[in-house]
């Protein structure tokens, strides 16, 4: 799907600060779609030259949302408090670490889809079960969902779905960051009448990233949502992140490019330069700006195959191969219907 259409770069000017008017016979209807796809639709209120209507749902949105991070973070309470009575300390990730460490000024303008909770693997697995005690569910689509970073999902109905951590990431990710580093210097923090601890600036800098850019694969590299690069924005604000040590990790994993095209996007989309000198990013960076406008091109890239189809299929093969069902749903995948629709779903978005 291409990402350089006016109504990506109209949302892309709002969260930077510097809206322009569409003028008369806006496709309003195209541009919600595209910020519900970027995950932005909160951070777009009051931020948009837009009729009355749309005003009011942007508004409405920004209210419920608003509503469900309050409701998610009266949960994470309950639940580190839970953790907290068997000695466990949870370090939160991701959304839940941004609301809790004032990332975000207004808690309403960050959509999150789950609770993400990191706890050192010797403890992941009571940290697991003590959640699911307290009435949440497994939810196991398939054999896949063991060999992940995290444990199952957990859910419970009116509540918000939780992730219990033991790693932060297939691939590359244990290497750049372990989960032993990032528990090791979190900070502990007040959340209520519980204990969570918050990772360092650097850490989160860190995984936000390579969470981002390898975890999630090339799709998400090449287009990494408007989320992802506000976040990165409003985190560089919030805290003073040690660069050095942030570029010695990718350097020491052979990632350096990666981070350094990262953060070109990130200036390119928002306006937010790099917090250290970049070349011009050669080859690499055209061509990423060529997948922009043609994103049809990937599919002759022998290395967009490989890491898209090749590399993140392996990872989770090799856990799968592991485990006394996935031999079994390896070996159905191709007979599978899903298999194919998603195959043919992926190419027609493009």
């Amino acid at each position: 799907m291409r990402h350089d259409t006016p109504h990506y770069n109209l949302i892309a000017a709002a969260l930077a600060g510097k809206p322009w008017d569409p003028g008369p016979g806006w496709d309003w209807d195209k541009t919600v779609a595209t910020a519900a796809r970027e995950r932005v639709l909160p951070a777009l209120h009051a931020k948009l030259p837009c009729p009355p209507d749309i005003a009011d749902f942007f508004e409405a949105i920004h209210e419920l949302n608003g509503e469900r991070n309050r409701q998610l973070l009266r949960e994470t309470e309950t639940l580190a408090l839970l953790l907290n009575q068997a000695g466990i300390e949870p370090v939160l990730l991701k959304g839940s670490a941004y609301l809790a460490s004032g990332v975000y000024a207004n808690l309403a303008d960050r959509h999150l889809s789950d609770i993400d909770v990191l706890v050192s693997p010797p403890d992941s697995a009571r940290a697991f079960d003590i959640i699911r005690k307290s009435g949440y569910q497994p939810f196991i689509p398939n054999p896949t969902a063991f060999v992940r970073h995290h444990h199952p999902m957990l859910t419970q109905p009116h509540h918000v779905p939780v992730e219990v951590h033991h790693h932060l990431g297939l691939g590359a990710c244990g290497a750049l960051l372990s989960a032993a580093d990032i528990a090791a210097d979190s900070t502990p923090s007040n959340l209520g009448r519980a204990v969570v601890r918050i990772p360092s600036a650097g850490h989160l800098m860190t995984h936000l990233i390579m969470h981002s850019q390898i975890h999630h694969g090339s799709y998400d590299r090449i287009w990494p949502s408007l989320r992802a690069m506000v976040d990165l924005v409003l985190l560089r604000r919030r805290f003073s992140v040690d660069w050095d040590a942030v570029r010695d990790r990718f350097r020491a994993q052979g990632k350096t490019a990666i981070l350094n095209l990262h953060l070109m996007q990130i200036a390119k989309v928002l306006g937010a330069p790099p917090p250290f000198p970049i070349s011009g990013g050669g080859l690499r960076w055209k061509y990423r700006q060529v997948l922009w406008r043609e994103p049809r091109l990937r599919y002759l890239d022998p290395v967009y195959i490989s890491s898209r189809v090749l590399l993140d299929k392996y990872w989770v093969s090799r856990g799968l191969l592991k485990h006394p069902l996935g031999v079994k749903f390896i070996i159905a995948t191709p007979f599978r219907p899903s298999f194919y629709k998603r195959l043919f779903a992926d190419i027609v978005q493009s």
